[in-house]
């Protein structure tokens, strides 16, 4: 029926032309309908379509850890290092390891420039660097940026206000200076190893 209702729309359209655009009118509608035919019978020889199913799920990384500050890091002239780890609700760091536990007298080292007379014996190792540090806020990888206390210089006995923030996750900006922060001076500690040996006694 369809095929015959398209011819006679053509007649309608163009008027009579001829047997030739007849004929040629009525293959078109023969072929149409073989191709129709054709479709019918592929569709029964096809098996059925599948349901289609989603994708598994991806596995999704867990959620990186904070970075931060706590840890031994060697200090910048590479012959000591600090451990710094929380005092309360503050940062303090004490020291860790020293390449020598000598002076260059041969005698014990010690922290023999302290200001306080009654310190000046004691021995560097566990000498407390950083005082009372307290979060500032974060930097830009996410780390906290600790300061508001102080840094303590044992080769020349002398203390100045601190600042500590990762500059990656194992290198760390160390801030010493008095009152204007962009008069200070900034050292690079790098993070220690895992198998650095400490050079005294657990802190209590």
């Amino acid at each position: 029926m369809t095929v015959v209702n398209k011819t006679r729309r053509v007649r309608l359209r163009h008027g009579v032309q001829g047997h030739g655009v007849q004929v040629a009118v009525a293959c078109l509608g023969a072929l149409s309908i073989a191709t129709v035919m054709s479709a019918a019978v592929l569709a029964q020889n096809l098996p059925p379509p599948q349901a289609q199913t989603a994708p598994p799920p991806q596995a999704v990384a867990p959620p990186a850890h904070e970075v931060d500050v706590t840890g031994i890091w060697i200090d910048h002239t590479g012959r000591g290092a600090v451990e710094i780890a929380p005092c309360g609700n503050r940062l303090c760091g004490f020291v860790y390891w020293v390449q020598s536990a000598l002076s260059s007298k041969g005698k014990p080292l010690v922290d023999a420039k302290n200001p306080d007379p009654k310190r000046r014996g004691l021995p560097m190792c566990g000498t407390q660097i950083l005082l009372n540090l307290t979060k500032q806020g974060t930097n830009r990888i996410g780390g906290n940026v600790w300061g508001g206390g102080s840094i303590y210089d044992p080769e020349e006995g002398e203390t100045f206000d601190a600042e500590i923030k990762l500059l990656s996750s194992n290198e760390l900006s160390v801030l010493g200076y008095l009152g204007l922060k962009f008069m200070g001076e900034t050292f690079k500690w790098k993070r220690a190893p895992a198998d650095l040996v400490r050079c005294g006694p657990p802190r209590p």
